[in-house]
């Protein structure tokens, strides 16, 4: 069972063993306990069984991951400041990728994933920093809409036949503005930088979004140091010190 953290209720272990199963094998970045409960309907609490575990070092010796990974937070007033150094950033990536296609034959399009506080059409209005709004100020900063993507729970510009396959030489999308869709189950090799516009306390969750951006192009590091490491910019320092507590 793939992301095996996400089935730890009652009904989830229920539903698992009713099937009567010799064992159940999950795989997960971020195994969980679940505590011991008392009152009127007391439980047990259940560890997680930890039988292997591959550290990230483990998978940059392989070649899978880009390591290290680079934290620069921005706290502040003006969320835009983050973002800016994000782009800069995703700017220097692709210059550095344009250099190694030409040098090596191999294509890569680094890609900036946006985290962001709201994303419905009625939650615009308000004291939290928007997609839309962040959509806003990359294209006043030089990207055009169909370099620019989101992916909520009511829009999906991943699922439009141009952008199906991000790792096309014909895809055009260099930025990904989301709140929560991308924790699980969407690998991108091509996502290098990650800018948390949201305060997050969620370890979890964020170890699983940082996860996105940690993944090598083919497998195979470039030998380019730019191109093998992978950066996360934040604006809370919550969030800051939880993206810490994951490097380490």
């Amino acid at each position: 069972m793939d992301e095996g953290h996400k089935a730890i209720s009652e009904l989830a272990f229920k539903t698992l063993y009713g099937f009567n199963p010799c064992f159940v094998l999950e795989l997960t970045a971020t195994p969980k306990d679940v505590q011991p409960r008392g009152g009127k309907n007391p439980r047990p609490g259940r560890p997680a069984n930890v039988l292997v575990e591959v550290t990230g070092l483990d998978l940059d010796r392989e070649g899978m991951i880009k390591m290290p990974l680079n934290l620069d937070p921005r706290g502040g007033a003006d969320w835009r400041e983050a973002l800016r150094a994000s782009l800069e950033r995703l700017n220097l990536l692709d210059a550095a990728a344009r250099r190694f296609q030409g040098e090596s034959g191999r294509y890569i399009r680094p890609i900036l994933l946006v985290q962001v506080e709201r994303t419905g059409a009625e939650q615009r209005e308000g004291a939290f920093i928007h997609a839309l709004d962040a959509k806003d100020w990359l294209m006043t900063a030089g990207l055009d809409e169909a370099e620019i993507a989101i992916k909520t729970a009511d829009t999906n510009d991943l699922a439009t036949l141009e952008n199906q396959d991000l790792l096309a030489p014909t895809n055009r999308v260099r930025a990904i503005i989301t709140k929560q869709a991308l924790q699980e189950g969407w690998d991108c090799p091509f996502a290098y930088v990650l800018c948390s516009l949201s305060a997050s306390h969620n370890a979890a969750a964020l170890t699983q979004l940082v996860g996105r951006i940690l993944r090598q192009p083919q497998a195979r590091k470039t030998g380019v140091p730019a191109l093998d490491e992978c950066y996360v910019f934040t604006h809370h320092a919550d969030t800051a010190r939880v993206v810490t507590a994951i490097k380490q």
